[in-house]
């Protein structure tokens, strides 16, 4: 009886779901051609450049576009 009485454990079942879940999840973000065109470009910039390179990137341009917005303020024309 010790059979019987397993087949239909709760957490036997959400072990099963959770596994199916997680290779549900491998599968969608695995590297086939189903993955959304971001994930592409990024993992061709990801090969070629480093992480802290990304971040100077990004603090450089933000850097770009707060003083390009003070820069519009101060010389904007009030009407």
């Amino acid at each position: 009886m010790g059979l019987l009485d397993k087949w239909n454990d709760p957490d036997r079942q959400a072990r099963a779901q959770l596994e199916a879940a997680e290779k549900e999840s491998e599968r969608k973000f695995s590297a086939d051609p189903a993955r959304p065109k971001r994930y592409k470009l990024y993992d061709r910039i990801a090969a070629k450049v480093s992480v802290n390179t990304m971040n100077v990137i990004i603090v450089i341009v933000v850097a770009l576009l707060v003083a390009l917005l003070v820069v519009g303020i101060v010389t904007g024309n009030p009407q």
